[in-house]
């Protein structure tokens, strides 16, 4: 236990260093860099039979998928659906001339694709957080304070007061009080990024409702998808880089599911 908290300890510190006093670049930096990873993991937990060019390919087109924000600035037309077409292409392409072994040749490329999808698909969208105002390193900030601690309020509303089950196939251990806990917990993390964060005072009570409940809403089913994945495939974490924490994308699975959900609502 003191290990993981150590560990998130200096994650949220360097994770607040990078938003606030480093450049948007150095953000994509990290970001890409955490998209290779997690991206690596995904491989390793969906297929046994990954090639060195399956791996090479795969974290190839990851990384065209990462660096969409920063092509579309010498390239207006290339926008996040360009980005994800061209990786899914240079996929598909690959595979079809290194196809070897053949006969689990579609298999390894639907779990590529659908890595992509669940990679770089939500991920970028964090990042553009950060580039729709000045203050968009707060918004991540937000989001991220939603996401952990609505997973904060239900680890603690489940663990004392947790009696009825919420998924029992894919997650054994989360209950309904839970969830419940959870939302409260995410709503209340907002209304402090509400009160405490610059540029975010503008947020009514429905904005901080809806963000703050409907991101721990997000976030769960987050962490339920790569539960499925991991229980499908034997897993029981998606690495070690992590101490006490897992791997990447045991720390981003609801970060994915809640940072594109305040995304689409903070632009429109």
């Amino acid at each position: 236990m003191l290990t993981r908290i150590l560990s998130g300890l200096a994650m949220a510190a360097g994770i607040v260093s990078v938003l606030i006093f480093l450049s948007p670049m150095a953000l994509l930096a990290v970001v890409v860099f955490a998209m290779v990873v997690a991206a690596h993991e995904w491989q390793t937990i969906t297929q046994t039979e990954v090639t060195r060019a399956d791996r090479a390919v795969f974290l190839v087109a990851i990384t065209l998928s990462a660096l969409q924000p920063a092509l579309q600035m010498a390239l207006p037309t290339w926008t996040h659906a360009t980005a994800l077409t061209a990786s899914f292409a240079l996929l598909g392409v690959s595979r079809l001339f290194m196809p070897d072994p053949i006969e689990t040749s579609t298999r390894r490329l639907a779990m590529d694709a659908l890595g992509l999808l669940y990679i770089g698909l939500t991920f970028p969208l964090i990042f553009l957080l950060r580039g729709q105002d000045q203050d968009g390193g707060y918004k991540i900030l937000m989001v991220m304070a939603i996401t952990f601690g609505a997973d904060t309020g239900a680890y603690f509303a489940g663990r004392f007061l947790g009696r009825h089950k919420l998924y029992e196939k894919i997650s054994p251990k989360k209950t309904i009080e839970g969830a419940v806990g959870g939302v409260a917990t995410g709503i209340l993390a907002a209304y402090i990024a509400k009160s405490f964060f610059p540029g975010l005072g503008n947020l009514s009570t429905v904005d901080v409702l809806i963000l703050g409940g409907g991101g721990a809403i997000a976030g769960m089913l987050g962490d339920l998808f790569e539960s499925m994945v991991k229980r499908a495939h034997g897993v029981k974490d998606s690495g070690t880089l992590i101490p006490g924490h897992g791997g990447v994308l045991d720390r981003i699975d609801a970060l994915l599911f809640v940072g594109p959900f305040a995304w689409f609502y903070l632009l429109h």
